[in-house]
């Protein structure tokens, strides 16, 4: 066998030890848990005149259909989250959403997340009450996801139309919506593509009159909604000697520095010298 095929083969069976020993000696992570707080809220409001109304800044969101003084209309609530504090690579494994209730009209009533397709925003817009106020640029109302000039493709909203999850509430208290494989598959999906990330609609009843639910938002000064992920960090990558999260020229230059020592720094695999595997494991993962 010739010189090169000789190193060739060599490079060859140090990836694949690489491979082996990245498995075999990679730390198992432990699972973390966040909480979140949403970072925009929005109310959709209905209404018979074409009224573009919104609830940007307000310190409830609204969901359901109000009674006969209100017109029988309808709120629609949206609430986004911001994920990027969560390690990429991270595996979302339990979802958990609390939102305090601070009005009730009507009893008991479903009130369920759905995914929104589609972004929005979150304008200057304020009222105190459920009627809204006249939208700001950039809010969401019932016909544009960003007032003026952007509308939904269906005017009050896009979202999955099977649920996320579903709670009944009633009287004034927190109501957590707990954990479910698509609140999971949500916040995973979010985590991996951020671009994608337009937070959940909340939905009530829309054909009882009188049924509407209100919740305290992000801009509330107490009880605002809290998003809490329980996750599994992707596990530290042996071959970063230094730790600095990144592989690169200083992780390669401790391995040769301490070549053929038993240095437990630059032994990424442990088998006691510096050698030819733990160069293959650096080169591997640069």
């Amino acid at each position: 066998m010739t010189k090169p095929r000789r190193t060739a083969a060599l490079l060859a069976s140090l990836l694949t030890a690489q491979f082996t020993t990245m498995t075999t000696f990679a730390p198992s992570a432990e699972a973390a848990t966040i909480t979140l707080g949403s970072v925009a809220d929005a109310t959709l409001i209905s209404d018979p005149d074409g009224a573009q109304l919104a609830l940007g800044m307000a310190y409830q969101i609204y969901a359901g259909r109000v009674g006969e003084q209100g017109l029988g209309t309808l709120r629609r609530g949206l609430m986004r989250f911001d994920f990027s504090t969560i390690p990429a690579g991270s595996v979302i494994t339990a979802v958990q959403l609390k939102l305090y209730m601070s009005a009730t009209q009507g009893g008991t009533h479903n009130i369920s997340l759905h995914r929104a397709v589609q972004s929005w925003g979150e304008g200057t817009s304020f009222a105190f009450g459920g009627g809204g106020a006249p939208a700001q640029p950039g809010d969401a109302t019932w016909v544009n996801r960003f007032y003026p000039g952007q509308p939904w493709t269906t005017p009050g909203g896009n979202w999955e139309p099977v649920a996320s999850a579903t709670k009944s509430v009633a009287g004034i208290a927190w109501y957590s919506w707990a954990t479910s494989a698509r609140l999971v598959s949500d916040v995973q999906g979010w985590l991996n593509q951020p671009a994608g990330n337009f937070g959940w609609f909340v939905l009530g009843n829309e054909t009882t009159l009188q049924s509407v639910k209100r919740f305290d938002s992000r801009n509330s000064t107490v009880n605002q909604p809290q998003l809490i992920i329980t996750y599994t960090p992707p596990p530290a990558n042996p071959a970063d000697v230094n730790g600095d999260g990144v592989v690169n020229g200083v992780d390669l230059a401790i391995v040769l520095g301490a070549w053929a020592t038993s240095n437990p720094t630059a032994d990424i695999d442990n088998d006691g010298t510096v050698n030819g595997i733990d160069l293959a494991l650096v080169l591997a993962a640069w």
